[in-house]
């Protein structure tokens, strides 16, 4: 009985303990999610490569669907200009060697102007660095 009780302790506390970032992934993360805010204002190209995930799957607030590649292009060439990205109430979870991240989001475009966002962004480990592996977005009211 007391086995089984200590194993049922270890599980609950392993399960609750899952999801806090280790303090190194957690800063090297929040790093990399500015680096990537930051290499969008600047439409830094070879920033963003190393930034983003092959197989990244990015999906803004109006439902549309981008591949890193076309994100790569609409940042590149301008057809998108953004002006400001700035994150709010940024909280962070690991599994493993993912990092999930949630936050409010200001971000205006020359475009469209302002859009008041949450954002849930993944973050893997791969390659040795951190990239941004999917990024949801939708419209605050």
């Amino acid at each position: 009985m007391k086995k089984w009780l200590a194993v049922a302790l270890c599980l609950s506390a392993a399960t609750l303990l899952a999801g806090i970032p280790k303090p190194g992934a957690q800063k090297e993360v929040l790093a990399a999610q500015q680096a990537f805010a930051d290499a969008v204002l600047k439409r830094d190209k070879a920033a963003l490569e190393r930034l983003l995930a092959d197989d990244l799957i990015y999906v803004h607030s109006n439902s549309r669907l981008e591949t890193k590649g076309e994100i790569l292009e609409v940042i590149s060439s301008g057809s998108t200009l953004y002006e400001s990205i700035e994150f709010q109430e940024v909280t962070a979870r690991q599994f493993d060697g993912i990092v999930v991240t949630t936050q409010k989001a200001t971000i205006r475009t020359k475009q469209t102007g302002v859009a008041n966002l949450f954002v849930t962004m993944v973050w893997v480990r791969q390659k040795g660095r951190w990239q941004l592996a999917s990024r949801q977005a939708s419209r605050l009211p």
